[in-house]
């Protein structure tokens, strides 16, 4: 139930919050029984808040998949960053995990967790760098 505390009649406190003349209060109990000079029901709020629409959710797309298993992270993840070995096509050709940390990337080999790269590249730098590695096995197929 709603009620409108009157005006004149001093605050009101109720769970710890403070009331003044005009505010609306919430309460279980029919304060205007308990309270009599001090409050009044209001129907009008009442009535407003039953057909009050009702709050959707926000439209918040699902979070997309970026691959491998979420239950098993990379046990490199933490050192060098997040996988995102899957935003580049050409790493697992090559078969290597590719990280990044604060814009940086690294490229580790699969089978041993060796870093590839010397420097730190940026993600424009990634794809060619894997490029080199991509060539060396072509090659390695053409003198067979």
């Amino acid at each position: 139930m709603l009620f409108k505390l009157k005006k004149r009649c001093g605050d009101h406190y109720q769970n710890g919050k403070r009331y003044r003349a005009g505010d609306i209060v919430e309460s279980s109990l029919d304060l205007c029984v308990r309270f009599p000079a001090k409050f009044e029901r209001d129907f009008a709020a009442e009535q407003k808040a039953n057909t009050a629409p009702a709050v959707s959710k926000p439209n918040i797309p699902p979070p997309v998949d970026k691959g491998g298993d979420k239950n098993k992270p990379s046990p490199l993840s933490t050192k060098y960053g997040e996988d995102v070995t899957s935003k580049f096509p050409t790493a697992e050709e090559v078969e290597v995990l590719v990280f990044e940390k604060s814009k940086w990337y690294t490229v580790v080999d699969k089978a041993d967790g060796e870093v590839l790269n010397e420097k730190k590249l940026r993600r424009k730098d990634v794809e060619p760098f894997l490029g080199q590695y991509l060539s060396d096995e072509d090659e390695n197929t053409d003198e067979d």
